[in-house]
């Protein structure tokens, strides 16, 4: 058997988050079952919309999602659950249906594997962004390996004594959870979070916007690299200073791709792949794709830090208007390590250069998730 506690501290580049914690452990699995207080949205779509668990359920795998509905968890986030129970047919969510005025408040994963493995992830973090990444959460990872036997028993019982409130998703729950916002809990107290009575609306307030350690600009000449350069190239002293990759089997990057109008992309999960040939890390840029390579010089692209390994980034073509000023800060400012010019500047001389970049506007509604 082996014991792991893990931090989930989005200020230490070593960090491992509980997502990828996750999605590390779901790979061989054969069956998953996650019992979660609180679930958004954006939490949902980030893992079950993840490559490696649509992998997982396309070849078989099974996931049992249970989802509290006392907070937090809203209509919307269940309408999302329905929708992606119609698209993967293994894919079962249920809500706990509490009756008992106290606060449900399990966050746990439990695999299993078929050489009879078995790995259990119980911690702090919620089926939310937030939980997933972006908050300070403890978790341990507990994996034993056959003949041992971990002891699930109390979850099993637990299964079977509340059968009658497991429900799956119908109108009568989307009803009740219409009533949750996705927000900070206010109303507790000392002993704990003091649970509304039946059809009282749970008090929440959106969370305050803080100032975030994350706000760090990468401005990347992007080469051509034989015609594929959508598989950006970086060296190893972009990966590791700026995208914080210091795993490069665990981790990822989470990318949003921002537009001049200021429209944002669905979020792109890309791995770091090293490549014998040149030496170089390739990461998959959304916004290239099948685009082809401008003559008058190198693309750029120029990257925001959210979070840990989480970016918005734009992509500039030469004649474009901020193309022009980007390009000199780049032979202007110390470039980090060979090759493509990479220079790390911060948000002021962002917006010195470019004062309406649509990088600058903070309003991701994202980062106010619990």
């Amino acid at each position: 058997m082996e014991v792991r506690f893990c931090i989930q501290d989005p200020t230490c580049t070593e960090t491992t988050c509980l997502y990828e914690a996750i999605l590390t452990a779901v790979v061989d699995a054969v069956s998953w079952r996650g019992v979660y207080a609180f679930a958004s949205r954006n939490g949902v779509d980030y893992l079950i919309e993840n490559p490696v668990v649509i992998n997982y359920l396309r070849a078989g795998g099974e996931i049992d999602l249970l989802v509290g509905i006392d907070a937090v968890t809203n209509r919307a986030t269940l309408e999302r659950l329905q929708e992606l129970e119609h698209q993967h047919h293994r894919f079962r969510p249920r809500v706990f249906w509490n009756e008992s005025g106290r606060l449900f408040h399990p966050k746990l994963s439990d695999f299993t594997y078929e050489d009879g493995r078995r790995t259990l992830i119980i911690g702090s973090g919620n089926l939310t962004p937030g939980g997933l990444m972006n908050n300070f959460e403890g978790y341990t990872i507990v994996s034993v390996d056959e003949p041992e036997e971990l002891d699930v028993s109390a979850l099993d019982e637990f299964f079977a004594r509340h059968a009658a409130d497991i429900k799956s998703i119908d109108d009568e729950v989307l009803e009740r959870a219409a009533r949750n916002t996705v927000g900070l809990i206010q109303n507790v107290r000392a002993e704990g979070i003091v649970m509304p009575r039946r059809g009282q609306r749970a008090a929440t307030a959106p969370r305050p916007v803080l100032a975030s350690k994350f706000n760090r600009v990468l401005i990347a000449q992007v080469p051509k690299a034989g015609g594929r350069w959508a598989q950006a190239h970086f060296n190893s002293d972009v990966v590791r200073d700026y995208f914080r990759i210091t795993d490069i089997q665990a981790h990822e990057v989470y990318l949003t791709h921002v537009t001049a109008n200021s429209s944002r992309s669905r979020r792109e999960e890309r791995p770091c792949v090293f490549s014998e040939t040149n030496r170089n890390h390739k990461i998959e840029i959304g916004a290239a794709k099948g685009q082809d390579y401008p003559d008058g010089g190198p693309p750029l692209l120029v990257f925001r830090e959210r979070g840990l390994r989480i970016f918005d980034y734009m992509l500039l073509m030469p004649g474009e208007n901020s193309y022009g000023p980007l390009m000199e800060l780049t032979k202007k400012l110390p470039s980090l390590g060979k090759g493509h010019r990479r220079v790390i500047t911060d948000m002021n001389v962002l917006a010195n250069s470019w004062p309406d970049c649509p990088l600058i506007t903070f309003g991701d509604a994202e980062e106010q998730e619990i």
